[in-house]
């Protein structure tokens, strides 16, 4: 907010975008309409940090399936393919803030191996264990520039049917954080997108996404982090 001019009906209107999706999402924890004014007048958890800015801790798993493609073509299953991946751990270290991941240094790398560009991209899923942190993925991965997420949040809608589907499930924030397995929501539910198997509403026509994650936080920081780019194949 400082550094960037990020406002509070900013980073609510992701949280509300995500509960938005969450509606159709029958296994989402949370899925009570969630207008901005409710975000904005949540209570405060540590200032500027509001209740619906943080993830809810809930039981639940994920899992998917990787096999050779001709397994998948004799099962008759509809699959992915993946386009580029990249990993990066303690990127950044001798920043005093974190506004900045690994993403910022490896997504030229992962656009050039994917062979696609961010035009190219029809949904995308963020780690979201608060709305700054994907706003901060928005920048890194190259769909905006460092110190514009305000600018383009405010540019796109983020609901399945929006100029930018983001967090299609409802995404930690609405769906929950299953422990570890909160990292592979995102995944998964691209899978499902792409695979035209989503539980929720679909994303129209959707070919291509891409799934970014974060962890491995400790005292002031992630230490990891990643993505993906997966492209529909049929069976």
């Amino acid at each position: 907010m400082r550094a960037y001019g990020a406002s509070a009906e900013d980073f609510g209107k992701l949280a509300v975008s995500q509960r938005a999706n969450a509606m159709s999402n029958p296994n989402a924890l949370l899925r009570k309409p969630l207008s901005l004014q409710d975000y904005l007048d949540a209570r405060p958890i540590a200032d500027p940090i509001k209740l619906f800015d943080c993830v809810m801790p809930c039981a639940g798993a994920e899992a998917f399936l990787v096999m050779r493609e001709e397994i998948a073509r004799d099962l008759d299953l509809g699959f992915t393919r993946v386009l580029g991946t990249i990993e990066r751990h303690n990127a950044f270290a001798q920043d005093s803030v974190q506004f900045r991941g690994g993403w910022a240094v490896d997504a030229d790398e992962l656009w050039d191996m994917s062979g696609v560009t961010t035009d190219d991209v029809d949904l995308l899923q963020t780690y979201d264990d608060y709305p700054v942190i994907s706003m901060m993925q928005f920048e890194d991965l190259g769909f905006c520039a460092k110190g514009e997420g305000p600018d383009f949040v405010g540019q796109h809608e983020f609901t399945v049917d929006g100029s930018f589907p983001h967090n299609t499930s409802g995404g930690q924030l609405s769906v929950g954080q299953a422990g570890a397995a909160g990292g592979t929501l995102g995944l998964v539910e691209t899978l499902r997108q792409l695979t035209r198997t989503s539980q929720g509403d679909a994303v129209p026509d959707a070919e291509i996404g891409l799934v970014s994650g974060f962890g491995m936080i400790n005292y002031d920081r992630g230490l990891c982090s990643a993505a993906t780019i997966l492209a529909r194949e049929s069976s």
